[in-house]
């Protein structure tokens, strides 16, 4: 079968731009068992479009342990064209304690 005229066919294919974006994503977890154990979890995230087509976003954790077998952790995710995190550890073996600090900053250009 051999078809000639495809005049009446139309362009289906359409592409448009679709506009960029941050994503910014932070947890934070902690566990300690005993008596006298504490855990404290805080998070912050934010997004901000710029006036110039980009867009920017930062965000936060900390996490806090203190007991037997205390465990903390933060975790960051980011996506967009430029992404800067950096995550703190520190554990006090005298007081069985763990902090965990977290930051992330995510930028999209125009």
């Amino acid at each position: 079968m051999q078809i000639n005229d495809l005049n009446y066919l139309e362009h289906v294919l359409d592409i448009k731009t679709i506009s960029g974006g941050v994503i910014v994503g932070v947890t934070a977890d902690a566990s300690a068992t005993g008596d006298s154990s504490f855990t404290l979890t805080d998070t912050r995230t934010k997004v901000k479009e710029l006036g110039n087509g980009g867009s920017i976003g930062k965000g936060s954790g900390i996490a806090v342990a203190t007991g037997t077998d205390s465990l903390a952790g933060v975790d960051l995710f980011g996506s967009g064209d430029k992404v800067i995190e950096k995550t703190k550890v520190k554990y006090f073996s005298n007081k069985d304690t763990m902090i965990v600090k977290g930051k992330i900053l995510v930028i999209d250009k125009p």
